[in-house]
This record gives structure tokens, sequence and C-alpha cells, in this order.
């Protein structure tokens, strides 16, 4: 069983630009009473709080030592990767992260373990995951999943076994994170995920999201969300990229049971369109140009790895240059922490 003794084992991420609402106060408690570190990152955006939120606003932010600190936008949801490498520093062993709209359950911090016995998907390239966690035959598919894949009659091979994953994806009832398309042409109800486990095999896709996400030690590097897209882009971009070297070291990729209940943040679906337009377009050619890129299998050299992709894409246009000199700074800072790493 995972041992949550000390405060510094685990950590929540967050970002908000909202005042402390009833999720952020929920959160506040669970973390005090199960001993978890808190870290809540502000934006310019964000209103004062009161000295019992752990907020580390953007004057606080300026005063931690990291290269990326002063290159990193503002008003940006990659933001957040500030208060990934504060729980690093931290010795966190599990960063969970979510969102300021996902009200917890009382299951939140149970379920982390590395190593489970679950049901594995397997057989084609892609994988709706999310398919197999709704009761009802319909079609429904996650951000990020292929727009022209969706209705494709696949076959697909279960197996249980003992899973070693150290990115496991939660579902979100309620409001789950599906697409601009699929809200602007269905009719939203409240939804409920069976609870199940799922991995998808080292040989399939299928992308996952930030808003209820746990992410082990081994995996830390691969956290990074990149600034120069849509925010509607940046954690399925990080998504592939991650699943790439994830493949290249033969973990896998897991999709849990729900743990929150999402009422979401207002948003404006057709702005939220226009936002996510980038990975209808490009989510194949994305996922090509990651297939194609070759990559060490030690595992020292996984900020290597990391740079290689992100080289690739940039090379092909797919992501701005001045996405690779931000990464950079992301992997001085890992490697701070990290020194085992090799530099690039």
């Amino acid at each position: 069983m995972l041992k949550m003794d000390k405060i510094k084992d685990i950590s929540l991420v967050i970002t908000t630009i909202n005042k402390p609402n009833d999720v952020i106060k929920k959160y506040l408690t669970l973390c005090k009473n199960s001993k978890i570190n808190y870290i809540i990152i502000g934006d310019k955006k964000t209103p004062s709080y009161s000295k019992k939120y752990p907020l580390i606003n953007t004057l606080k932010q300026k005063k931690l030592n990291f290269k990326i600190i002063d290159s990193l936008p503002y008003n940006s949801y990659s933001r957040k990767n500030i208060g990934y490498l504060v729980a690093m520093k931290n010795k966190s062993k599990i960063i969970v992260e979510t969102d300021d709209d996902n009200y917890p359950k009382n299951s939140f911090f149970k379920n982390l373990e590395i190593k489970k016995r679950l049901i594995e998907l397997s057989g084609p390239e892609w994988i709706n995951v999310i398919k197999f966690f709704y009761k009802k035959n319909m079609s429904i598919w996650q951000r990020g999943y292929p727009l022209n894949l969706i209705n494709e009659e696949i076959k697909i091979k279960k197996k249980s076994k003992i899973i070693y994953s150290p990115i496991q994806q939660r579902m979100i009832d309620g409001n789950p994170d599906v697409d601009a398309i699929f809200r602007l042409t269905n009719k939203f109800k409240y939804y409920k995920f069976r609870n199940q486990n799922y991995a998808i095999s080292s040989k399939s896709l299928c992308p996952f999201n930030s808003q209820n996400t746990v992410w082990h030690k081994i995996a830390f590097p691969l956290m990074y969300l990149p600034s120069y897209c849509t925010m509607r882009s940046t954690d399925i971009w990080r998504s592939f990229i991650a699943s790439r070297v994830l493949k290249n070291y033969n973990w896998s990729l897991t999709f849990l049971k729900s743990t929150v209940i999402q009422n979401r943040n207002i948003h404006d679906l057709m702005n939220d369109f226009h936002q996510e337009y980038p990975v209808y377009k490009k989510t194949i050619v994305f996922n090509n140009i990651l297939k194609n890129t070759k990559l060490s299998n030690k595992y020292d050299d996984m900020l290597i790895n990391i740079y290689k992709c992100y080289d690739e894409l940039t090379k092909n246009k797919i992501l701005e240059k001045k996405e690779l000199n931000l990464l950079n700074k992301w992997l001085v800072d890992i490697n701070k922490i990290y020194p085992y790493f090799k530099k690039i």
C-alpha cells in the first residue's frame, strides 16, 4: 500500500484565477486530513487569498529559483509548470493535478499505486477509452481524439494483467473533458462513468488531459505544459509527447475510475472550438512525427528524449521555435532537481 505519512510524499497542484470556491476549500480540507502538500499557483488575475491557503502568487513566484519563471507567459494555463517544479523540489514522489472546478470525491487520494491489476485494451493504433466507461451505446470521445476516427468500428482485445503506469488519467463525472464539437452537438446532461480501471497497450494511443491526473516521480520530466499554443491544446500536445516517451520505456498509460465531479466554469463553446482547432487539424500529423523520432531507451536520457520530440515538432513547424527555448529552461530546472539525468 502507498504510504502517506510524510507531507512531502504527495503534492496536489492546481492553478486558478478565481477566489476560493467550494472546490478549492474542499481540497484544503482533504490535503490537511491526508497530509498532502497543497500547491495553488496564481496568475495576474488571481485575487488575494487568506494565509490559510497555500497560494503562490506572481510576486512569490519571482522569488523561486527556477530558470523558467521569467520566461513563462502570464495569463496562461502553462504557469501550472511552476507548481510542478515546486512539488518536485519539495521531494514529492507523486504529483496529482486537477482544476478549480473539479469537486473531489472522498476517494480522490486513493488508488494511486504505480502498479495495478486491471484490464488492458489493445488492438488498433487509436483507442477511444472513454467509451468503455460509459454504460450507454453512444458516440462520445475525449478532447484530442482524432475526429475522423470517432465512428470507426474497431476490434478491441481485453486482458487482465499487472500494469506499471507512472501516468494515470482519472475520469470526471458530471461534465467530462469532451471537446467543443461534442458539446455543441449534444444537449448537456450529467455523465456518470463506470467504476472501472483500464490501461491501453503501449502500441496504442489515446489522449489524456490535465484535469484529474496522477504522475509518479519516474515520469515527472514529462509534465511540461507548452506555452506557445492554445490553452485547449497545451495538455493534449503534452499527452502525446509523454505517451511517445512512455512507449519508449515500455510503460503504460492508465485510465481510472472517476474521483471528481465537474461543475464546469463558464465557457464560450465557440471560443473553445477555436482553441481546439489545432488539435482537430494536426493530431495525426503530430503523432506521426513523434512515431518517426528515434529515442534512446536509457532512462537517464529522458531529458534528451523530450528535447528530441520538441525539436522534431519545431522543425516540422507544428510548434513554434520559441517553445523550444522555453522547454530548454524547464529541462535545466529539472536537471538541477534531478542531476542524474544527462544534460542536453
